[in-house]
């Protein structure tokens, strides 16, 4: 998810930069700008699709989306280029969801779930098909996903390395509802199963 994200920051970067540069800077005219807009028009395709699971729609309080974005005859290549990336939409901004980067709390994700949303034995398959649709793992990472309840606390197994454990910390309130999500680089060895 993270080369998606940076793959997706660098080439925005890029757009932004191609078409608005010329005119921050003042070196070129309203043709030339248009010329950069068709070009960018004629070889980059945007696609957005709700993710529509149930799993997410009922745990989330707002939607999230598929984007995917296609770059074609870059640099004379007739080669496509796909970067993939979800984003939610919170009625007044749309963003990614947080990057993850070794241990890392996550509030912004915490404060998008429902408060109604309880987890328990019941609900915690439907909260890894969330994370397995908002935090997707990459193809060619081993399937490592497993969850369990141990001290007062979900875990989200996402990966292993070497016999470390890698996932998402869950920390709940008394009636089960999310207080805290992070993401954990290693856990424990008392917090494992």
């Amino acid at each position: 998810m993270a080369q998606i994200k940076n793959t997706f920051a660098r080439n925005c970067l890029f757009g932004v930069l191609l078409v608005q540069a010329p005119i921050i800077l003042a070196q070129t005219d309203s043709l030339t700008t248009a010329r950069l807009d068709n070009f960018m028009l004629e070889n980059c395709q945007r696609t957005y699709s709700e993710i529509t699971v149930p799993a997410v729609q009922k745990i989330l309080k707002y939607k999230a989306y598929h984007i995917e974005l296609q770059t074609h005859n870059l640099y004379g290549n007739k080669s496509e280029r796909t970067n993939e990336f979800i984003v939610i939409d919170t009625d007044s901004l749309v963003t990614t969801f947080e990057s993850i980067r070794e241990t890392t709390q996550l509030p912004e994700l915490t404060s998008y779930i429902k408060f109604d949303f309880i987890l328990n034995e019941q609900s915690a398959p439907e909260f890894e098909i969330l994370l397995d649709h908002i935090y997707p793992l990459p193809d060619w990472k081993p399937n490592k996903r497993e969850f369990f309840y141990k001290n007062g606390k979900w875990y989200f197994l996402r990966d292993a390395y070497f016999r470390t454990k890698q996932g998402f910390e869950i920390s709940l309130d008394s009636s089960g509802r999310i207080t805290c999500i992070c993401y954990k680089m290693k856990w424990d060895e008392p917090e494992s199963k």
